[in-house]
């Protein structure tokens, strides 16, 4: 489990992106891929609005996961989403909120 906590003065956007972030480290591996699907797609939509300032590749990464989230969380019967994946959404959403200097390291 990570020591990081969102910073009190942190705006609306990046609260959402940290909440989304916890939801998504919450996930456990037996949770249903719908379970898992639902909490991605969440996370990508939180993330969005930060894809103008992230590489291109990275963009069209986190485009392709939100449609494919998306897929998988209203099949009758849905595929499980990459790790891979999920530690990528991960990593992108602490460097956004890193750079935005709204995770503090708890006391």
């Amino acid at each position: 489990m990570s020591d990081e906590t969102i910073d009190e003065g942190a705006n609306a956007e990046q609260q959402l992106l940290a909440r989304s972030l916890g939801a998504l480290i919450g996930l456990r591996r037996f949770d249903s891929p719908i379970h898992q699907a639902r909490a991605i797609h969440g996370a990508t939509l939180a993330l969005s609005p930060y894809a103008d300032g992230m590489a291109p590749s990275d963009a069209q990464r986190l485009k392709e996961l939100r449609n494919t989230s998306i897929r998988v969380a209203l099949a009758d019967d849905p595929g499980a989403i990459p790790e891979a994946d999920r530690d990528w959404l991960i990593a992108a959403m602490r460097r956004i909120l890193g750079k935005a200097g709204a995770v503090a390291l708890a006391a």
